[in-house]
């Protein structure tokens, strides 16, 4: 069992964000959101009591699954989790949400299949991509500032921390006990099986 997760940031505020992957992403309905946390396990506890698993077989309109994000303030950044690193690691949409907001980048970490993702855009435009698909290493866009120092011919877990943290983020261990933090609950009525 690895590790694997997605973060979404962008240079702009908590509500800034969310409404930005409401334009991004119309195809997601927003029925649920909390901002009144009290600590992190309270976060955690909403997000796993506001998800649910709904198997292709099972999918209907009016049974389509729940799934939970969290968003919060970094600094100058607002944060996106994306446990399943779907959303994170959609480029097409990511350059949307860009258009949108200016700068957002993505970090995506898969260790099961030693995989490790960044994506940088800036009004719309790819600038940066780090990606190593288990050892396959690509690249593309001028290496950012941010990267100085770091051996990103080796991008993988202590790569990706180094990274975010060049970005002025906090460290895993401390997420999200930023101010500003928001839970949604969001599901999909798009039946992708008549495409």
């Amino acid at each position: 069992m690895g590790m694997h997760f997605g973060l979404i940031i962008a240079k702009a505020s908590v509500h800034q964000l969310r409404n930005g992957f409401s334009r991004a992403w119309p195809e997601f309905e927003v029925v649920v959101t909390e901002d009144r946390f009290s600590n992190p396990e309270a976060v955690w506890g909403w997000v796993e009591s506001h998800q649910e698993f709904v198997s292709a077989a099972r999918w209907t309109k009016d049974n389509p699954g729940k799934s939970a994000y969290v968003l919060w303030q970094d600094g100058p950044w607002a944060v996106f989790l994306d446990s399943g690193y779907t959303l994170a690691s959609n480029t097409e949409k990511l350059k949307l949400l860009s258009s949108h907001l200016g700068t957002v980048a993505s970090f995506v970490l898969e260790t099961a299949g030693g995989c490790a993702f960044f994506w940088c855009f800036e009004n719309g435009q790819l600038r940066r991509e780090i990606s190593n698909s288990d050892g396959n290493m690509k690249f593309e866009g001028e290496p950012l500032i941010e990267e100085v120092g770091i051996e990103v011919s080796r991008y993988y877990m202590d790569e990706t921390e180094a990274l975010w943290k060049a970005f002025g983020l906090s460290s895993l261990e401390v997420m999200p006990r930023m101010g500003g933090c928001e839970a949604i609950c969001v599901v999909d009525h798009t039946d992708y099986g008549s495409r």
